[in-house]
């Protein structure tokens, strides 16, 4: 019969405890052989001991704590030394450590008697222990508060750590929740905009391009709401979104409208905010084609500038005199632009709005560059 495989949750904790085992008992043998090394090779010795026969005395005491370690922490965790019970949970630590010790003590004279021999002065293992029990404790009680405060010291790092797991997660879902709902400011307006260019063509007698519109609305719209989930996506996509977006405004536009769009196979795949160019391309649409006669071009572009993505929209409409200034008119498209990219990336994501040299108005978007990575 097949078993299932045992639940993440479950799996990480036995993995976690293979660790701290295998660490403990790492430990132990590396402090047992310190150990061993300073009695052997002490000066104060009067008699010459073998390194390996003084590895029986002091190695098992050590392996001895490494075995009580988990009993020490799970008493560290159901009696923490928090703020409120310290003095309380102190006193109890303390009696427990003479406890722990003592007993460690026992084991670890019996299992010295069992794969060495006690030293020929004492009877046996019982005198063995009667002897040295008394000097053992101090000692005994170090090794004891040493391993509790490892465990409380690990146990508030974990506790702080998640804190700040959970209050940055906190902080991300915020922030998703503003930029989800920055970005549907866009679509009542997107779809206004679209609707009052639509009815321009109706009162105009233009039926046949004002379906085509509408119809070409409904695939952004669909398109729009397959997306709507995802705060970044690859630049590629948003280009398409923007392609498609055009193709319904060159109803409008007809042949009045010429559009170029570069963009090199390896910036397509860096990550941009939804729906970022749309507000760009619509504001040159509005502002820079539509009070022109004649055609008119457009031109959106991204290239890589060093640690920056700089995506550009060019139109090449009226003349701006020195007292334009970028904002006027365009309503909530570039504040919804600046404020996302600001929230996003902070000071590190910029909208740049200016007259261009010789006609038309240049936007210019500069973010962190960041390669798209697909998701699961």
């Amino acid at each position: 019969m097949k078993r299932n495989p045992p639940p993440p949750g479950e799996d990480r904790h036995w993995r976690r405890v293979a660790f701290w085992t295998i660490l403990a008992f790492a430990a132990a043998t590396g402090l047992g052989l310190v150990a061993t090394a300073q009695a052997s090779f002490g000066t104060f010795r009067s008699e010459t001991i073998s390194f390996w026969r003084m590895a029986e005395y002091w190695l098992p005491d050590y392996y001895l704590w490494a075995s009580l370690c988990p009993f020490v922490l799970w008493l560290g965790r159901r009696f923490p030394l928090d703020r409120e019970r310290w003095p309380g949970h102190l006193a109890l630590h303390l009696m427990a450590a003479v406890v722990v010790a003592q007993v460690e003590l026992l084991a670890s004279c019996w299992v010295i008697g069992r794969i060495a021999a006690v030293p020929a002065k004492y009877g046996g293992v019982w005198d063995y222990y009667v002897d040295i029990a008394g000097s053992y404790s101090l000692w005994g009680l170090i090794i004891y508060l040493f391993i509790l405060a490892a465990g409380q010291a690990y146990h508030y790092y974990r506790s702080l750590s998640e804190r700040e797991l959970e209050a940055a997660d906190l902080r991300r879902q915020v922030v998703e929740a503003q930029l989800r709902a920055l970005r549907m400011q866009l679509h009542p307006h997107f779809l206004f905009n679209t609707l009052h260019s639509i009815g321009g063509l109706i009162r105009t007698g233009r039926s046949e391009a004002a379906l085509g519109m509408l119809a070409g609305l409904g695939d952004l719209l669909r398109y729009s709401l397959e997306t709507e989930e995802r705060l970044e996506i690859p630049l590629e996509e948003e280009i398409e979104f923007v392609r498609r977006y055009l193709e319904v405004e060159r109803t409008r536009f007809s042949d009045r409208l010429a559009v170029e769009i570069e963009a090199g196979n390896r910036v397509l795949r860096a990550s941009v905010p939804n729906m970022i160019l749309q507000p760009l391309v619509e504001n040159a649409l509005q502002h820079g084609i539509a009070p022109c006669s004649g055609r008119r071009s457009l031109k959106v572009s991204a290239r890589r500038r060093g640690r920056f993505l700089r995506l550009e929209v060019r139109d090449d409409g009226p003349h701006r005199d020195d007292g334009w200034h970028p904002d006027e008119g365009s309503g909530v498209g570039l504040r919804n632009v600046r404020e996302r990219l600001w929230r996003l990336y902070g000071s590190a994501g910029r909208l740049e709005v200016a007259a261009a040299p010789s006609a038309g108005v240049v936007s210019v978007i500069d973010l962190p560059w960041k390669e798209w990575e697909d998701g699961p």
